[in-house]
């Protein structure tokens, strides 16, 4: 089964776990505080000051989860961007709606696929990506899993 991937997928800002991740280091603050309040009032306590440690840890290593996401995000929307642009451009020369293109690929290269109504091309590019080619091409497997 081969995946193709449509325009509104390649085109839609990510995700749902950005938010998670910012809940997740908001909580964390408000714990962070907290526990360094308690902290402050309690002296005395050895345990206020190891929760405090705990949090901070916590909050440092999910800041540093989130940057990561960031940039990973950062990467894959560029590369997405540059699918996207390919399949606008051979929407404008076929005259065929982008929601009727799919591409195998998220990222652009040599030999992905595009698929317009019944039809498979292998794309074609030259070394700097700035123009391309369609060759007719056979799936081997008809089977196709439209991901949107």
């Amino acid at each position: 089964m081969t995946n193709f991937y449509t325009y509104k997928f390649l085109t839609r800002q990510p995700n749902r776990m950005n938010a998670i991740i910012w809940t997740i280091v908001f909580i964390l603050v408000l714990i962070t505080i907290i526990s360094l309040f308690l902290f402050l009032r309690h002296r005395d306590d050895g345990k206020y000051r190891e929760l405090t440690i705990i949090t901070i840890l916590c909050l440092l290593l999910t800041v540093t989860i989130q940057y990561d996401q960031w940039t990973q995000n950062k990467n894959s929307r560029a590369n997405n961007g540059q699918v996207a642009n390919l399949i606008k451009q051979v929407a404008t020369d076929r005259h065929v709606n982008v929601n009727n293109i799919y591409s195998s690929s998220t990222d652009l290269k040599n030999g992905m696929l595009i698929k317009m109504k019944d039809s498979v091309y292998e794309v074609e590019l030259n070394s700097d990506n700035s123009s391309f080619q369609l060759h007719p091409a056979h799936l081997t497997n008809p089977k196709i899993n439209l991901i949107k």
